[in-house]
């Protein structure tokens, strides 16, 4: 369908769900679930978000999700059952997010779903905001991604963000972290209650993962028997700490000189990766594909995927390579590393930080690497089914009870 707009009269008319359920097979009597997030660029957030409404769109719910620009690579990803509300353009963009408040308050009254689950801290706030203030009946629900209080490249929108976060989320009726590490940072620094968190890890399409990783990978030294690849795909952000993955690497390849590097992804450090690598003389040993639209099937033929991250929240990008049996080294950082791989069983754990400890992690890694079938196994934890189940529990407690009045 057609992402709505302003009317003449600069009324917000998002689609009626009669006019939606002429456009998407839904057929649903259950009350509606909207989501909100900026865009659909590529982010760990936001594809956590995608797969929750295609995974709740396929079990009979209907959803919509709201976006501030309807554009971005993994617009291709959300499934047909998801209906796209864009909301009007901002006449302000320094406001970002914000500038949406009255189009969002317009949606709520039209629309009244049952829930909004805001995904991201920009989002959040502002949805937060109108719980506060308006009388609504819809539950505002946001999702914690990350540890909270972690971060390290933030703006000065960002800081502002942070500051209000804990005066606004006790707002929230009900608060998503997608894992215990998050919560507790949620706990640690705001004045939320534990009572009013519930922890849902991120569901992961772990069969269609190991689909697209059965794809051949067009790379000189993926498919060569004769090297150790070590792994990262992600963005290229300060959070991830890739000058100290690249400097773990450069010491790995002196102890191995048959091992090469692929680091895959963009974002803004990017031009400062490229830097590093080429300062440290690593440019014949270390690959920088960019953003590969299958990363899978290099997960699949890497020996070894090594995460230097100073923070996280649950970091998808190891369970899709546990789930192709693709071994796992990783900082301990707050938070999820610890809870994905089991405390160290299911992969190494470094502090943050101790680039000798992670280069020393990838050797023993390559040497002794683990049995592929038992990280395969981990990761179906994670799978779509019991987290989503997880899911369908959470909203006939939590939102669907209250709707109905039970």
């Amino acid at each position: 369908m057609d992402a709505p707009t302003l009317s003449d009269d600069d009324e917000f008319a998002a689609p009626t769900r009669a006019e939606r359920s002429n456009s998407v097979a839904t057929g649903s009597d259950r009350p509606l679930l909207a989501f909100f997030i900026p865009d659909l660029s590529v982010g760990g957030a936001e594809q956590v978000a995608i797969t929750i409404m295609n995974g709740l769109a396929e079990r009979g719910y209907d959803i919509d999700l709201l976006l501030s620009h309807a554009s971005g690579e993994l617009r291709s990803e959300l499934s047909e059952r998801v209906s796209i509300v864009e909301l009007p353009p901002s006449k302000t963009p320094a406001v970002g997010v914000a500038a949406h408040l009255p189009a969002l308050v317009s949606y709520l009254h039209r629309q009244k779903p049952a829930a909004l689950f805001p995904h991201l801290e920009h989002p959040s706030i502002v949805c937060l905001i109108i719980n506060r203030l308006l009388d609504t009946e819809t539950n505002v629900i946001p999702t914690q991604h990350s540890a909270f209080g972690h971060e390290v490249e933030a703006t000065s929108k960002d800081r502002i963000v942070e500051r209000i976060v804990p005066h606004l989320y006790p707002a929230s009726d009900r608060i998503i972290s997608v894992s215990e590490g998050v919560a507790d940072s949620l706990i640690e620094q705001t004045p939320v209650d534990r009572d009013d968190v519930s922890v849902l890890h991120n569901p992961v399409d772990v069969e269609r993962i190991r689909e697209r990783a059965s794809k051949p990978v067009d790379h000189r030294w993926v498919e060569d028997s004769d090297r150790d690849v070590v792994l990262f795909v992600g963005r290229h952000a300060g959070q991830k700490n890739l000058d100290g993955w690249v400097r773990a690497f450069e010491r790995v390849v002196d102890n191995n000189p048959n091992a090469r590097a692929i680091i895959a992804g963009k974002g803004q450090c990017r031009d400062d990766v490229m830097a590093t690598v080429e300062r440290r003389g690593l440019s014949d040993v270390v690959s920088l594909p960019g953003y590969v639209d299958n990363p899978y099937r290099y997960m699949a033929k890497a020996d070894t995927f090594l995460l230097s991250s100073r923070y996280e929240g649950l970091p998808t990008v190891l369970i899709e390579c546990l789930s192709v049996g693709c071994p796992v080294v990783s900082t301990d950082c707050p938070s999820g590393p610890r809870e994905i791989l089991s405390n160290g069983e299911y992969g190494a754990l470094v502090p943050v930080g101790d680039v000798d400890g992670l280069a020393d992690a990838v050797c023993d890694t390559l040497a002794d690497p683990p049995d592929p079938d038992r990280l395969r196994s981990r990761a179906d934890d994670f799978s779509l089914q019991p987290v989503f189940d997880e899911y369908e529990q959470f909203l006939d407690e939590h939102v669907f009870a209250a709707a109905t009045g039970r």
